[in-house]
């Protein structure tokens, strides 16, 4: 089976996080946070700038490193021991984990290191602003780390060879927090008098003048993404601001506060593996008010801190300045998918499946005949123009004694249609789409999966629109933003609707059972639906791929048609070179033909069903001539 050409790295990453270890992954708003049951990343446009789906591959890939090796327990008794320092078992875990996911995963180290260049030269200007213990914490997670680049802060680690020596024998956390406090007992040894700080010291979360006011530079990480504190603070995303760091805040820190949520579901349940022995990731049970560096939070909620190492913060400033300068004007990009829905249309009434089945019952005969007669023509003989050996045909011998160029004297039977292609059939279901008009829709669907059936084509059909389930006022109240800003920022707020008509599996009389309870509402998201088309296409093992798309409209949703209609032609364009054939039909409208090159714009309503069949038809025909 092909792999899914239309699946992203990213989208790979999220799904194999969510099936092994149980930790959802969700792209949304402008924050990026976790809270050890999910990861929460900035909503993406797509196009993906590749730089920055790279950064975000890493920090996922350290995420889930976190998850697959840390023992959270370990790293609660090491705060409780060493309160203001856990930021020295964060840089020894960090490297650990992080080797152990190259050793396991292949790809892991590719995209740290391209996360680590990019961030590289906020590292430098951060560490020459930062306390003695954070430029020693980084530069042992330098020299333990597989980069090779310790950034100048060579002579930080100075006389402790012969402890990260011991680094090579480290396997688990409690093997990194017995190293992290012998480096730490000789560091504290070394520096015995320590500036004193408000909150936890001089670990590597911020200094106590940089939280004055909540600002600083852990507030600045999440200055372009954060929303305005408000009546709706208790988002996740408020107060510092939970930002995308390197194991600090997100994965060993932020997961042994006293109010963080249990082990997230199948965490555990993971562990069967001799990397992940029994009683990982124990937190706490209880889920009560608590305060961070004096931070809290409408609701009782926990916020984690900002800037957990200083490699982390780098990465949160980094993420912060690329999705400031993302707007709608150009990039098609969601609030959010978590409410996206793909399920089955329900089955009508039996009396209205009959109504349809009874309406124009000649009409349909008649149109079906003629595709089928059309198709089962392609299993006769034919020729093509490079061919120089074969069996010939009898009404062409002639041919040789002429002095044409090409013989065009041979026969060749060609493949059966219906056994190598597949086609996949994408109605707009919008508001636009009047009774009317869905009534004619309808009526073509019928014939054509009809048809296709008796050809035993495999045939998938499906309808495109938004719902309600999520909107632009939730996503305000949600993120504590504006109407207005987040209208310049994002595409759409309603949910993406895909109804199922007919799945490639399943039988015709299953889907015309559906046909009848299609309605028009909502807004026409025409990239996302043939990009979900395309992806269900991909994956088919026929020769022949081809999506067919009805609409009566431009591609639009609650921001305008630009970015949308950008998209859709992006998404057209990766079709074409993932060999997908592309067709479309617009209903009374010829904006479809700006976006698929193969349209006809039907302007009469009747003449839809026919004139489908006759594309359709012509399409699968396309590429070969009959010679009788």
């Amino acid at each position: 089976m092909r792999a899914n050409l239309f699946e992203s790295q990213l989208e790979r990453l999220a799904r194999t996080l969510t099936e092994q270890f149980g930790v959802q992954v969700i792209c949304q708003g402008d924050n990026a946070w976790t809270d050890g049951r999910q990861i929460v990343l900035p909503s993406l446009p797509d196009p993906l700038n590749e730089d920055l789906e790279r950064m975000m591959l890493g920090y996922l890939d350290h995420e889930m490193a976190h998850v697959a090796f840390s023992d959270f327990g370990v790293a609660e008794q090491f705060m409780k021991k060493h309160s203001g320092y856990v930021g020295m078992l964060n840089v020894v875990e960090d490297a650990l984990i992080e080797r152990r996911a190259m050793e396991r995963w292949p790809g892991v180290r590719a995209n740290l290191d391209a996360m680590f260049g990019q961030v590289r030269d906020r590292v430098v200007q951060l560490i020459a602003q930062r306390e003695p213990f954070d430029r020693f914490a980084t530069a042992v997670y330098l020299k333990l780390a597989h980069h090779g680049d310790m950034l100048g802060l060579d002579r930080e680690v100075a006389g402790y060879e012969d402890l990260l020596d011991r680094f090579t024998a480290v396997q688990t956390t409690h093997d990194a927090g017995s190293l992290a406090e012998q480096l730490l007992d000789r560091w504290l040894s070394r520096h015995p008098s320590q500036p004193s700080g408000r909150g936890h010291g001089p670990s590597g979360d911020l200094r106590s003048e940089d939280r004055q006011d909540g600002a600083g530079s852990g507030q600045k990480a999440g200055d372009a993404n954060s929303a305005p504190s408000g009546p709706q603070g208790d988002s996740p995303a408020q107060g510092d601001g939970e930002s995308p760091l390197m194991s600090g805040t997100s994965s060993i820190e932020a997961d042994s506060d006293p109010g963080q949520a249990e082990t997230p579901p199948g965490a555990q349940g993971a562990d069967s593996s001799q990397d992940m022995p029994k009683g990982r990731r124990k937190r706490p049970k209880e889920a009560t008010p608590a305060e961070v560096d004096g931070q809290r939070v409408p609701g009782g909620q926990v916020v984690g801190r900002s800037g957990g190492t200083v490699i982390g913060q780098a990465v949160a400033d980094a993420l912060a300045e690329a999705v400031a300068e993302l707007n709608n004007s150009s990039e098609y990009r969601v609030f959010t998918k978590q409410y996206d829905r793909i399920e089955e249309v329900a089955v009508a009434k039996e009396s209205d499946v009959q109504l349809l089945l009874a309406t124009g019952t000649d009409v349909v005969r008649r149109l079906r005949r003629g595709l089928a007669d059309a198709l089962r023509s392609a299993e006769k003989r034919w020729w093509r123009d490079d061919q120089v050996r074969g069996s010939l045909s009898p009404r062409t011998l002639y041919r040789l004694c002429t002095d044409r160029r090409l013989l065009d004297v041979f026969r060749v039977r060609s493949t059966v249609q219906g056994r190598s292609t597949a086609v996949c059939v994408v109605l707009d279901a919008s508001g636009s789409m009047t009774t009317r008009k869905m009534d004619v829709a309808r009526q073509a669907m019928r014939v054509l999966l009809e048809s296709l059936g008796d050809l035993k084509i495999a045939t998938e059909a499906f309808t495109f629109t938004t719902g309600d389930k999520f909107n632009l006022m939730e996503a305000a109240k949600h993120s504590g933003q504006l109407h207005t800003q987040l209208q310049t920022r994002f595409s759409r707020f309603g949910n993406l609707e895909i109804g199922l008509v007919k799945r490639f599996d399943e039988l015709v009389k299953s889907a015309l059972r559906r046909l009848p309870t299609i309605r028009g509402s909502g807004l026409t998201p025409l990239g996302e639906a043939m990009q979900i088309g395309a992806s269900r296409l991909s994956i088919r093992t026929e020769s022949r791929r081809i999506m067919l798309v009805l609409t009566d409209g431009k591609a639009g949703c609650e921001c305008g048609d630009g970015a949308a209609i950008e998209h859709a032609k992006h998404v057209a364009d990766r079709c074409r070179k993932a060999g997908i054939e592309l067709i479309g039909v617009g209903i009374q409208d010829d904006s479809l033909c700006a976006i698929v090159a193969d349209t006809i714009v039907i302007h009469e309503l009747q003449d839809l069903p026919a004139q489908l069949c006759k594309l359709l038809g012509r399409t699968l025909q396309k590429g070969l001539r009959h010679v009788g």
